[in-house]
């Protein structure tokens, strides 16, 4: 710590001796040292500013890194704005020019790169490492940095000697923008003639701690501001000159912001805009209620109540006729159906299938009726030839059967006639409407945010999302457009459905004597329909006597009709995971100022 602090009151001391000698580098270069700590740090960052009688800004960074020892280092960044935001959301731009740039005393490598807002510098050779302290020295000249000081900026609080008129610079000396500790930062400052105030503040972003200030420093007239940074932040100073020693008026470079000037534009579009994204929305909604009458094709009539299934159809048959395919509910409530109807058992594993675990099935051999080429198919996936399996993990067998045998299903549904394959015609002209309003409303949120266009993104935001609702509402509106053949048979589930979802007693008991099973059987033999119509719940409500002890009779072992309540949403999960892979303003204003209010600044790190 001695040693450390030695050198830095060296530094501080050969930095003076040539500023009084009129040099216009701040410190030379230190022997190559070994480094202080293992992290990588910035042991000490010196800066000499020198304001030109023609108001430019010469600046020279005097940057000692230690690259640490954990890890291997190369060389560092650097990164020198090149405009700022005010705080009325203008922009204000400067001219940035690189002079020269050293390490250790001698020419480096180097790449710069720029942007809009900086100019981008790597230093050292990505190919070589370093190790030990490096002094880098980095040269740039800098336009239309200075204000004229005017009226306005001034009030009670402004340092004594500053007046309107007089010239400023409000200047981030070292940035807040850097990834490592920097523990000892230093600005010196010179003009055309001596101050005549100044101001300094040092820590994070918008700080307004102080930091040392000397002013009149050495035959120059020096402003000096230094500052432990070691917690974080940047320096910055606010230091004003009488405009007598200048030959030029600064002229700063401000421009309104583009994006201001373009959300204006886009508030004035707004009433406008809103209408029409309103109409995109209400024209497809008035459009599909017009038409959706004729959009349905035949019309279902009048459906009464029916106490069998549509003709005789088994679960996924149902399914497929009414969506156009089977999925793993429809496989579920067939493995149900399989066990009501004797040809397996279906039980719950350690945990339940019913709580998220799995469920194991037995082959019985005793079904009281012929199984369809279908259900041999899909049995004989799960099975493979054994007495028993589970489901719950992945099973690529048993994935391929189901995808094969829902296309089956799907085909049979199809030339049946039970499912209209242009059913969905009606809604095409709705879901394209949809698509393009989502297209135009994503676009319109990546031009808003990662572009800052405000026109843009409204006209397509605004409108896009109209057009989606619209879109939307209009497909949900718009019937299935059904033939004779298909408006018949959901005729049929429709009068099923009204069966399975009724919880009068009165009702239970006329369907009791009309099919003569006793109710654990016509709890067992309806409710696979009542899983595939998304009924169960209301099914199991028809039966709050009902035991689990009478299900095992129908090839049903679960531990209590709660957990028998949640089948739709775990044992349908169980049969899906069998199928599926997992897969600025002036600095003086009211005396105040901030670290990392005014221009310059930026940061760096290393590569």
């Amino acid at each position: 710590m001695l040693a450390r602090r030695f050198r830095l009151i060296a530094l501080w001391a050969a930095s003076l001796f040539l500023l009084s000698a009129g040099v216009a580098s701040a410190v030379s270069a230190p022997h190559l040292e070994a480094s202080i700590n293992p992290w990588e740090s910035i042991i000490s960052y010196d800066v000499v500013a020198q304001v030109q009688p023609n108001t430019d800004l010469l600046i020279t960074e005097t940057i000692v890194y230690d690259p640490g020892t954990d890890e291997v280092h190369r060389g560092i960044l650097r990164d020198i704005p090149l405009r700022d935001e005010l705080s009325n959301g203008d922009i204000r731009t400067y001219g940035v020019e690189i002079e020269s740039i050293s390490r250790d005393g001698a020419d480096v490598m180097y790449a710069q790169s720029r942007s809009d807002s900086y100019i981008s510098l790597q230093i050292g050779d990505p190919d070589i490492p370093i190790e030990g302290l490096h002094t880098f020295v980095i040269s740039y000249r800098v336009t239309d940095a200075l204000d004229v000081i005017k009226a306005s900026d001034l009030s009670a609080n402004s340092p004594p000697g500053i007046s309107a008129g007089d010239i400023e610079l409000y200047w981030d000396f070292i940035g807040t923008q850097w990834p490592f500790p920097i523990y000892q930062g230093r600005a010196i400052v010179t003009g055309p003639s001596p101050a005549v105030a100044a101001l300094c503040y040092a820590g994070p972003q918008g700080s307004t701690g102080s930091c040392l200030l000397e002013e009149n420093v050495g035959p120059g007239a020096a402003t000096v501001m230094t500052a432990d940074l070691s917690a974080g932040g940047g320096l910055t100073g606010v230091i004003g000159w009488a405009p007598s020693g200048f030959t030029q008026t600064p002229t700063p470079n401000i421009s309104a912001d583009p994006s201001a000037e373009d959300a204006a534009r886009a508030g004035a579009l707004a009433p406008v805009l809103l209408l029409i994204g309103a109409a995109g929305a209400i024209v497809p909604i008035v459009i599909a209620v017009m038409r959706r009458r004729t959009s349905a094709g035949v019309v279902l009539a009048a459906t009464p109540v029916r106490y069998q299934p549509p003709k005789g159809l088994r679960p996924a048959q149902v399914q497929a006729g009414i969506s156009g395919t089977v999925d793993a509910r429809g496989y579920s409530a067939t493995l149900l159906d399989l066990a009501a109807r004797g040809h397996i058992t279906v039980k719950e594993q350690a945990g339940g299938i019913f709580s998220g675990g799995g469920m194991d099935l037995t082959w019985t051999g005793t079904g009281n009726d012929e199984l369809a080429d279908w259900e041999t198919a899909l049995l004989a996936a799960i099975f493979k030839g054994a007495q028993t399996a589970s489901i719950g993990e992945y099973d690529a067998i048993l994935a391929a059967a189901t995808e094969s045998l829902s296309s089956q299903l799907a085909t049979e549904a199809t030339s049946t006639g039970r499912f209209n394959p242009l059913g969905e015609v009606p809604d095409r002209p709705y879901k394209l409407i949809a698509a393009l309003g989502g297209l135009m409303l994503v676009g319109g949120l990546v031009s808003l945010i990662f572009a800052e266009a405000f026109t843009i993104g409204a006209v397509f935001g605004i409108i896009g999302l109209g057009l989606l609702i619209g879109g939307v509402a209009g497909a949900i509106i718009t019937p299935r457009q059904q033939t004779k053949i298909s408006a018949a048979f959901l005729g049929e589930v429709e009068g099923f459905k009204r069966l399975l979802n009724s919880d009068s007693a009165d009702a239970r008991r006329d369907f009791a004597q009309k099919i003569n099973l006793p109710p654990a059987a016509i709890f067992a033999t309806f409710m696979p329909y009542a899983v595939v119509l998304g009924l169960e719940d209301t099914w199991l409500k028809n039966f709050p006597d009902l035991r689990p002890e009478e299900l095992k009779n129908y090839g049903i072992y679960v531990a209590s009709m709660y957990a028998m309540a949640a089948w739709s949403s775990s044992m349908e999960s169980n049969f899906d995971a069998g199928m599926t892979e997992r897969s600025s303003d002036s600095g003086f204003s009211g005396g105040g100022g901030f670290s990392g209010g005014g221009g310059g600044g930026g940061g760096g790190g290393s590569f």
